[in-house]
């Protein structure tokens, strides 16, 4: 799978887990989540592998530094079982990662 079908289908994964949060008060949050680990791993692992967008030194750190942030927070969220802390790490931080592999259309979005 290439990196750019793991991050739609992380994207979809995401967008339900917080949309049923959201719309239908669905709390299963934290379980859902835990299933999406190995794919968070290998997504940030990636990212963390080297600086493969050719990014200037000091902006690859900032964005390497980003990244452990974000798994910092999603395995912390499970340690405390923080539902709220979990949504805002996916929502917040993991989003942000994916976008770097998804180019949206302002269309798909809803923004234009």
């Amino acid at each position: 799978m290439c990196m750019e079908e793991l991050a739609k289908e992380l994207r979809d994964a995401v967008d339900n887990i917080c949309g049923g949060f959201h719309y239908y008060k669905d709390e299963n949050v934290l379980s859902k989540s835990q299933k999406l680990a190995e794919h968070i791993q290998k997504l940030c692992g990636t990212l963390l592998q080297g600086n493969v967008f050719g990014m200037e030194r000091e902006e690859y750190q900032e964005l390497a530094g980003y990244v452990i942030q974000v798994l910092e927070d999603y395995i912390e969220a499970l340690n405390q079982r923080d539902m709220v802390w979990m949504l805002d790490t996916l929502d917040y931080g993991l989003r942000e990662l994916l976008n770097i592999y998804i180019n949206r259309n302002p269309e798909e979005t809803g923004y234009v």
